[in-house]
This record gives C-alpha cells, sequence and structure tokens, in this order.
C-alpha cells in the first residue's frame, strides 16, 4: 500500500518555503518603493493627456472649418459593389420595359408545308 503521510516531503516543503520567505523582499520596501514611483507620474500623465486633449481640438476645429455643405440626395446615391454582376439577369431589360399590347394580325392562311 501506498503510505499518504510522507515526514520527509513535508519537511522538503517547509525548508523551500523558508527559502523563499528569505529570498522575498520585505513588503513594506515594495509599497513604498511603488508609491515613490507613482508620485512622479500623475505629472507627466496630465501633460500627454493635455497635449493630446489640444491636438484633438485642433483637429476638430480644421475639419469643421474645412467642411463643405455637401448634401447628398440618398436616391441619387448609386453603390456599386464587386459583386453586383451576381444581380444582373439575362434580358433584364425586358422587365424594365412596359409590353405594348397592340393588334394582332390573324392570317386564316392555314397552309400545311
Amino acid at each position: 500500500m501506498t503510505e499518504y503521510t510522507d515526514p520527509d516531503l513535508e519537511e522538503r516543503f517547509h525548508r523551500l518555503r523558508r527559502a523563499e520567505a528569505a529570498a522575498a523582499p520585505a513588503f513594506r520596501a515594495m509599497v513604498s518603493a511603488a508609491r515613490a514611483r507613482q508620485s512622479a507620474m500623475p505629472r507627466r500623465r496630465a501633460l500627454g493627456l493635455g497635449a493630446a486633449a489640444i491636438v484633438i481640438a485642433g483637429v476638430a476645429v480644421a475639419i469643421l472649418l474645412t467642411r463643405r455643405a455637401v448634401q447628398a440626395d440618398l436616391a441619387t446615391v448609386r453603390l456599386k459593389t464587386p459583386t453586383d454582376f451576381l444581380l444582373a439577369l439575362p434580358n433584364e431589360e425586358l422587365l424594365r420595359t412596359v409590353p405594348e399590347l397592340g393588334r394582332v394580325t390573324i392570317t386564316l392562311d392555314r397552309r400545311t408545308p
């Protein structure tokens, strides 16, 4: 049978945990270093965001000033796609015209050949 409790394995894991804990930096030192780095970042970030906002506002103003008032009538807009040929029907000009129903001439000459 297999023994589920292995005191040697347990002792090796405890030694590994102690070695890892000794090699890890102190928590307070890590927090104070992060706060020191964080205090300098907002100034640079604020300057960057301000510059980006000015550039975006300038582009928006330039677009609004140079924009022409082009009125597009949707009835005249025609979209030409690469797959339009799939919608073309043979003899489709017949579908676009109205047939003329005129006089029909009937010939009574029914000669057989």
